[in-house]
């Protein structure tokens, strides 16, 4: 009981001698790395001393006050810069406020002169009618003819007589206009919605679908009169055997 018990550390160093070892180069490390971050704080301190005592302080410069910039508003005019610092021989120059009103000035309205009435301009073409007054005359026309009723305004012939008609009229603006792409692009859709609805009324009504569409001058294969595939069979062998021939 009156002996002290020993310590772990003791305990192992008793045991083990390269713990010894161990402890005594990590103390040296310790050693060295301070002794590096000294020497290296006395090169910093010794430079900074040299560099302010060969390098002699730079003496401020001495700046002219700022003065805000002046300018001139004149009546009638934007800002101009300050036109004091230009000399005498441009002040005759200058344009005073009152040179700018016409009846001090003495100026005369330059057209006073002038017969504008019977003045020779060219030829004036005006249009007897627009072509989109025209274009929705023409649609009233159609409505009237192929409609079924007076009420009606959404039957398949009524529908297609009222495309031909904007497809008229579009056509027209793109060849006039041959880069309006977003017109040429609603042209192509509205051709599209009228070979969609002829073959559904091609469908129902063959013969009254051939009827309208040469009322209105349309120029469409329907889809009964392609050809079928056996047909096309047909017809790519008889080309074929006269290749060969």
């Amino acid at each position: 009981r009156d002996c002290a018990a020993p310590s772990r550390t003791a305990g192992l160093s008793a045991l083990d001698p390269s713990h010894l070892r161990n402890s005594e180069q990590k103390q040296r490390a310790r050693r060295r790395d301070g002794e590096t971050m000294a020497r290296a704080a006395a090169q910093a301190v010794l430079c900074l001393a040299l560099t302010s005592a060969l390098v002699p302080p730079l003496a401020p410069r001495a700046t002219a006050p700022l003065t805000p910039a002046r300018s001139v508003v004149e009546k009638g005019t934007s800002v101009l810069e300050d036109t004091e610092g230009l000399g005498a021989e441009f002040e005759d120059a200058l344009v005073d406020d009152a040179a700018w009103e016409v009846e001090e000035s003495g100026d005369e309205d330059l057209l006073a002169g002038f017969d504008l009435d019977g003045a020779d301009v060219g030829e004036i073409r005006q249009w007897a009618q627009t072509p989109r007054a025209a274009m929705l005359e023409e649609r009233a026309a159609h409505k009237g003819t192929f409609a079924r009723n007076e009420a009606d305004c959404g039957s398949s012939e009524v529908q297609i007589a009222l495309f031909t008609a904007r497809i008229k009229h579009i056509t027209d603006h793109v060849i006039a206009n041959p880069k309006d792409h977003a017109s040429r692009r609603g042209l192509l859709a509205l051709v599209s919605k009228r070979r969609r609805l002829l073959n559904y009324y091609y469908s129902r009504k063959p013969a009254a679908c051939e009827k309208l569409a040469g009322d209105l001058g349309i120029r469409f294969r329907f889809k009964s009169k392609l050809p079928d595939r056996t047909e096309k069979y047909r017809q790519y062998t008889i080309a074929a055997n006269k290749r060969k021939k």
